[in-house]
């Protein structure tokens, strides 16, 4: 189970005081996915680097199975916008790197690492620089490298928002094909409705000024086959857009 309790971030300079993060609680288990939605300034990006262990400055608690988050206790995965990649590295050495960072001393396993790229398509792009790749290609390449390293907890910051429709359809989809067979707990900011209600069991929908939970669904639809086309989802996209425009209305 991974859970986050009363949690409130505040960020002091010379000049203010400011609340990026208040009150918020949350609990998902573990092999799930969660979607977060907000309007620019309702904290996302903090939360996530609070979940990874680049924050340590809060209030309340933030835990995985139990034990206080920790990047040298658990294995976090973090996928950022623009997916992280070293440009000097090959695809074969960035989809390492996490592995190699994480357990300095282990010996990368060729067949593992050969099996997740076939899975992710990317099995013969090896030697390839990431400025020689596609946006899917380099989303690929970060996803590889993440699944890679089996984390206790994947997040992502935005992670299709570079690529084009079609494109981010095709690596959504193949973004739960894999998760499937991982079970990675996962939590995904994104700006798209239709994207949270297609890969997030959960949804969480955050407003600002601070940043608070304004509502949580559990998602019916999660899993469902086809589901992009179903009426249940445009219906179900409609209402969470109906609400976050009223509700960011009022920030």
């Amino acid at each position: 189970m991974i859970e986050i309790k009363d949690l409130s971030v505040v960020y002091q300079s010379s000049q203010e005081t400011y609340t990026a993060l208040k009150d918020i609680h949350l609990s998902m288990p573990m092999g799930g996915t969660c979607a977060l939605i907000g309007p620019s300034g309702s904290g996302k990006s903090t939360l996530l680097k609070v979940m990874a262990g680049i924050i340590t400055n809060f209030t309340g608690t933030v835990e995985i199975d139990g034990q206080a988050v920790s990047p040298t206790r658990q294995k976090i995965g973090f996928i950022p916008q623009n997916y992280g990649l070293l440009p000097w590295k090959n695809v074969y050495e960035n989809i390492c790197l996490g592995l190699k960072i994480k357990n300095k001393q282990a010996k990368i396993d060729k067949n593992s690492v050969d099996f997740i790229m076939k899975q992710l398509g990317i099995d013969g792009l090896g030697q390839r620089y990431p400025g020689e790749l596609s946006g899917g290609q380099q989303q690929r390449v970060s996803l590889a490298r993440a699944f890679l390293l089996k984390p206790d907890l994947l997040l992502m910051d935005e992670p299709f928002s570079a690529l084009d429709a079609i494109t981010r359809e095709e690596i959504q989809d193949l973004f739960l094909e894999v998760w499937k067979k991982h079970a990675v707990s996962t939590v995904l900011v994104t700006h798209y409705v239709e994207e949270a209600v297609y890969l997030g069991q959960k949804i969480v929908i955050l407003s600002t000024e601070p940043g608070r939970i304004s509502k949580i669904i559990d998602n019916p639809l999660f899993g469902e086959i086809d589901i992009r086309n179903k009426r249940e989802f445009f219906e179900l996209s409609l209402q969470l857009r109906n609400f976050i425009k009223e509700d960011w209305s009022n920030c």
